[in-house]
C-alpha cells in the first residue's frame, strides 16, 4: 500500500556518539550497501528479485565525523525531507537508533504518522546517562511529533518507560515472547494512522541470527518472523519511510550482515512489489 514512487533513497547515517555497550555502528551503513553489491540478485525468500526494476539512489546525510546530535538529527531531516518531496521512499541506514528522530520528523510533517518500531529495547526514556537524545531515548523524542507508536519484540524495557507505555493509550508493547510465538498482535496496526514509519533496530533479532549489534539481548525474532510482519504491514499500511540501524560490523559478522542485506531487500521488494 505504498503506492506510485518514482525511486528509493538509500540514506547513509554513519552517527555514533551515545552507544552505551559496544561499539562500532558508525561502519553499519558502509558494510551494508558493499554487501547489498554482492548479492545475487534473487531472493528465494522473497520469490524474485526485490531490486529489479527498481531506481536506486545513494545519499549521505551527513558528514561521517559530525557528533553532535542535533545535528545530526537537523541532517536525517533535510535527506529525508527532500526524498519524500521529490516522490521517493527514504531508506535510512545507520548508525545508531538515534538517527531515526530526524528521519520520523521528517516523514511526520507530511502527514499523520504512526511508528513500528522492531527493538529489543523501548527506547523509551527521557534521558540516559544525563542525554536526552541518547539511543535509548530515539522512541522517546519521536512520540513528541504526536506519532502513535507500536514497539515489537521488545525484551529490555526500564521502569521508567514501562509508566510511560501504561499512562499513554497511543503506545502498544508487543513483548519478545508475543512476537515470536503468535501473530495475534498484528491486530494493533489497525490502532495507527495509514502512514506508518518503519524502523528496525538489528537487536529486535535473536542474537543466533544477528549477532553484530550495539546491545544485544537474548531471545528474540528469526528472520521468518520479521519478514512474515512486514508483508501484513506493507499490505495494510501506506509505508512512507524506514531505517535499518544499530549494525556494528566486524571480523566474523559475516551472517549477520547479509541477513541485514537482504532484509533492505526485502523493505524494498516489499514497498516497489507488493507484499505477495
Amino acid at each position: 500500500m505504498s503506492g506510485s514512487l518514482d525511486h528509493v533513497a538509500l540514506i547513509s547515517l554513519p552517527f555514533e556518539a551515545t552507544t552505551s555497550f559496544l561499539t562500532g555502528t558508525v561502519a553499519g551503513p558502509e558494510a551494508i550497501l558493499r554487501e547489498i553489491t554482492s548479492l545475487d540478485g534473487y531472493d528465494l525468500a522473497m520469490g524474485r528479485n526485490p531490486w529489479q526494476g527498481v531506481a536506486v539512489k545513494k545519499m549521505l546525510a551527513h558528514d561521517e565525523r559530525l557528533k553532535d546530535p542535533h545535528g545530526l538529527i537537523a541532517a536525517a531531516y533535510r535527506s529525508g525531507r527532500s526524498v519524500l518531496e521529490e516522490n521517493g521512499f527514504p531508506l535510512g541506514l545507520g548508525g545508531e537508533h538515534t538517527v531515526s528522530i530526524g528521519m520520523i520528523k521528517a516523514a511526520r510533517a507530511k502527514g499523520p504518522l504512526g511508528i513500528v518500531q522492531l527493538d529489543a529495547h523501548a527506547d523509551l526514556r527521557d534521558t540516559y546517562e544525563g542525554n536526552p537524545y541518547s539511543h535509548a531515548c530515539a522512541m522517546r523524542r519521536s512520540i513528541a511529533f504526536d506519532c502513535p507508536l507500536m514497539g515489537i519484540g521488545i525484551r529490555a524495557i526500564s521502569k521508567e518507560e514501562m509508566q510511560v507505555a501504561a499512562e499513554r493509550s497511543d503506545i502498544v508493547l508487543v513483548h519478545g515472547r508475543a512476537a515470536t510465538t503468535s501473530t495475534g498482535w498484528f491486530s494493533h496496526l489497525n490502532e495507527l494512522p495509514d502512514r506508518v514509519y518503519l524502523t528496525i533496530d538489528l537487536d529486535a533479532f535473536d542474537p543466533s541470527c544477528v549477532s553484530a549489534v550495539g546491545t544485544p539481548e537474548p531471545g528474540g525474532m528469526s528472520y521468518e518472523n520479521v519478514l512474515n510482519f512486514l508483508r501484513v504491514l506493507f499490505q495494510k499500511k501506506n509505508v512512507v519511510a524506514a531505517d535499518v540501524v544499530e549494525l556494528r560490523p566486524g571480523d566474523g559478522d559475516a551472517p549477520s550482515l547479509r541477513l541485514v542485506a537482504r532484509l533492505v531487500g526485502a523493505i524494498v521488494g516489499l514497498c516497489f512489489n507488493g507484499s505477495t
